[in-house]
């Protein structure tokens, strides 16, 4: 039952893993970028609840959404009620995980979420022009606002007068996209009042703003693991039986 967690040990590695030493359950993290730890927000897939992490990859970092549970059962993920499914879809995820392992290690220079996913999806603000991807508001949430590419080293950078971003959750009604709302500075918006609400890969004023960069793949370098505790430290919280630590 998901309701009994426990507390799970990071092990740093290589490769990094979290593992269960109540079940001797291991569950593997992506290779290539750095895995941090979040807010304390858990998987809003149902039947998952794992507490989340960050991933960053790429030159400059991108910085994605990481649900440890969620990665190792892309097939489970892919079959919940959130998701399509298309059984030919999920098998051709399968087969591009299994092409992009690495001596044993799950080498991750992307999104480690499909762009289905809930968490993937409630941040997304545009199709990405320049791959099969989508442009998702980076989740750290400022101070500077941008929005990452999923499956290309792409980053769009908002103007410094922005002061926040948010994803609403209304769609435009041609495209399907979640709308954004914008507030800029104060003394300092080209738009009056200072707000606004645009549908992005569309409105004129924000394409008008924007920055595009396009990087690399990799990290020039990581520290082993991120941030994340070592043996025997306090790691992520998933499943596995029992209560949790007091």
């Amino acid at each position: 039952m998901i309701s009994h967690r426990r507390y799970l040990q990071y092990i740093p590695g290589p490769p990094p893993r979290l593992y269960n030493k109540y079940t001797e359950t291991v569950y593997a993290l992506p290779v290539g970028g750095i895995v941090k730890q979040w807010t304390g927000r858990t998987c809003p897939v149902e039947g998952c609840g794992f507490e989340l992490c960050l991933y960053l990859v790429g030159n400059p970092a991108r910085t994605f959404p990481l649900c440890p549970y969620c990665f190792n059962h892309p097939d489970w993920a892919l079959a919940s009620d959130e998701f399509p499914e298309d059984q030919v879809e999920r098998e051709d995820k399968s087969k591009e995980k299994q092409i992009k392992t690495v001596a044993g290690k799950m080498l991750t220079l992307e999104c480690p979420l499909p762009d289905e996913h809930p968490l993937i999806e409630e941040l997304t603000v545009s199709p990405d022009p320049d791959s099969d991807g989508v442009l998702i508001l980076d989740p750290h949430l400022g101070p500077k606002w941008r929005l990452v590419a999923t499956r290309e080293p792409t980053i769009v950078h908002f103007p410094k007068n922005v002061e926040k971003v948010t994803v609403l959750d209304k769609k435009d009604d041609v495209l399907g996209c979640h709308l954004m709302r914008i507030k800029f500075k104060d003394g300092d918006s080209p738009v009056p009042d200072g707000k606004y609400e645009c549908c992005f890969p569309i409105d004129e004023v924000m394409q008008g703003l924007v920055r595009v960069h396009h990087g690399s793949d990799r990290l020039k370098a990581s520290p082993r693991g991120g941030r994340g505790r070592g043996r025997g430290g306090r790691g992520v919280r998933g499943r596995g039986g029992g209560r949790g630590r007091r």
